[in-house]
């Protein structure tokens, strides 16, 4: 195995192909190549990770693990989405997890593409995944999983807890965006409508992904298949509430976000119309002056006291009146 799993961003590695053989007795032996795994007498199943858009992946799922053409398309498929279905050999699930490869959104989540039946697990990825890392750590450290579907319960378990990590960021995101809008000013009111926008967009595109998982858990946990046992349903089980809350957190988020940027809306029309109101008074004041000084200021012959010595104060003290006019005025009528 590579020691480099072992650093502190292992969690960003790129770790397929390989594949991992358990055996009867509790071992566990890690082949660090393609080749097709043949089982011993002395194994149990085995769990083979590859690359879907590897020219030889198809090939290999079909002519050496005897998977229909039409399963192995869905798992090679260039273009996923969430879904769960199953044939009397096993199980094909395609979800997603939360992208933690450097300079990638969290949102922009990975597809996992899963095969499980008796004797083996099969994942595909492209892009790394951290919950495959993280399963190859635990491995390599003594984590023995007694069956394929315990080890896939494991590594889903793993998915949607990284999911419920992310949302409770976004959750404390929201909550400190609500003191912003409680404490926001008019001059913040753009700068907060962005972060706002920006935070449901995210929680737009995880919950694209995250709510059909749920329901890929609530039919697996229905569903009579026989690679279940009843430990293995407690897992769904688990694993159902857990993306319960997950989708339910995004949804809570999300309402939030509306209301915040309703309120700001109301704010933002608020200050408009306070601005409006201060504008209008100010016209209603300022008109009749400007007509006044309109007439006077023309040039033509025959405005009254031209050549009185006090034409102007007097004009100004008829100014002053007509303001206090139109302030009374107002007042009566309850603009002020």
């Amino acid at each position: 195995m590579d020691d480099n799993l072992d650093n502190e961003n292992s969690c960003l590695l790129d770790a397929f192909p390989y594949a991992v053989v358990f055996t009867k007795n509790n071992s566990v032996r890690i082949l660090d190549n393609k080749n097709v795994i043949k089982l011993k007498k002395t194994d149990r199943f085995f769990w083979h990770n590859l690359d879907y858009t590897d020219k030889d992946t198809f090939g290999l799922l079909v002519n050496e693990y005897g998977l229909s053409p039409d399963v192995a398309l869905a798992l090679c498929d260039d273009s996923t989405r969430p879904r769960y279905f199953h044939d009397e050999e096993g199980v094909v699930l395609i979800l997603r997890g939360i992208n933690y490869n450097q300079g990638s959104a969290p949102e922009d989540m990975v597809s996992l593409r899963i095969w499980v039946d008796k004797t083996k697990i099969i994942t595909l990825a492209h892009r790394r995944l951290k919950v495959i890392n993280q399963m190859h750590q635990k491995i390599k450290h003594g984590f023995i999983p007694p069956s394929p579907m315990q080890l896939f319960l494991t590594i889903s378990q793993m998915m949607v807890d990284g999911i419920n990590d992310a949302i409770i960021g976004i959750s404390e995101d929201t909550d400190d965006l609500e003191e912003k809008v409680i404490n926001t000013d008019a001059s913040e009111i753009f700068a907060l409508r962005n972060e706002i926008s920006e935070l449901r967009r995210e929680i737009i595109t995880i919950r694209r992904y995250t709510a059909p998982q749920k329901e890929i858990f609530m039919s697996l946990q229905n569903d009579k298949l026989n690679q279940l046992c009843e430990e293995d349903r407690d897992d769904i089980r688990e694993i159902l509430n857990d993306i319960t809350k997950a989708v339910e957190d995004l949804d809570y988020c999300r309402d939030h976000l509306s209301v915040f940027s309703e309120e700001l809306q109301g704010k933002m029309s608020v200050s408009m119309t306070n601005i409006m109101y201060v504008i209008s008074l100010v016209t209603v004041i300022f008109t009749p002056l400007t007509m006044l000084t309109g007439l006077l200021g023309i040039n033509v012959k025959g405005i009254p006291f031209a050549d009185y010595n006090y034409a102007f104060w007097g004009v100004c003290v008829i100014m002053v009146i007509m303001v206090m006019l139109s302030f009374w005025v107002m007042r009566r009528l309850k603009w002020l």
